[in-house]
């Protein structure tokens, strides 16, 4: 074991892939489909970033196992780090991004449970801006659902303002929860609601009044 430890970090070092050749930590992420069933045999692949903004793709490669655990056991990456969901016959793919020190502590970074979902089992969801105050503006939408994201961002953006995602791709025939915080741009003060709603297999527009 030794010796293929000692192979593999001789093989980071000379090819110059970012990785610190000393600490090990582990990756794990659950995998299921829209019924919360565990899935076998999806593969993902770690991508890492090298300082010329290059990206090492082959370095490490799993498969999830039959309770639709992927884990890596992996040189702690010392740049960006992206988890990979392959293109599947199934499944639409999800790219996973953030994965490093900022975002996670100790040697288990844990990503928690991803719902994997098919083209035919999401529909859309579209919320409508309707401003009554120049004084307010719309400061943070949060979607509490079952939904589809093919770019997940772990990065921390509290102390960053984005502008709020309008649209979202949630899984058919469920209930969420649409929570949003209204900023009064004048007193600084921050309102906060939380809207229960419900989506089947038809698009759903919700108007947002503030």
């Amino acid at each position: 074991m030794k010796k293929i430890v000692l192979l593999l970090l001789l093989t980071l070092i000379s090819c110059g892939i970012p990785y610190d050749g000393e600490t090990i930590i582990n990756i794990k992420l659950k995998i299921v489909n829209s019924e919360n069933e565990p899935l076998s045999n999806e593969k993902a692949y770690i991508g890492t970033s090298y300082d010329d903004g290059n990206y090492d793709f082959s370095t490490y490669k799993k498969t999830s196992n039959e309770e639709g655990f992927i884990q890596f056991n992996m040189f702690k990456p010392t740049n960006s780090s992206s988890l990979i969901l392959e293109n599947s016959s199934e499944y639409l793919p999800v790219n996973i991004n953030g994965i490093n020190d900022d975002n996670f502590e100790g040697l288990n970074w844990d990503l928690g449970t991803l719902t994997l979902l098919k083209l035919d089992e999401i529909t859309g969801f579209t919320i409508i801006p309707n401003q009554i105050s120049g004084e307010k503006m719309i400061f943070k939408i949060d979607v509490d659902a079952v939904k589809y994201e093919e770019q997940i961002n772990l990065y921390n953006d509290d102390l960053i303002y984005n502008e709020p995602q309008l649209y979202h791709q949630l899984k058919k025939n469920q209930n969420f929860q649409l929570n949003y915080q209204i900023k009064n741009i004048t007193t600084e003060e921050i309102e906060y609601f939380s809207i229960p709603l419900n989506i089947n297999s038809d698009e759903l527009n919700y108007t947002l009044t503030y």
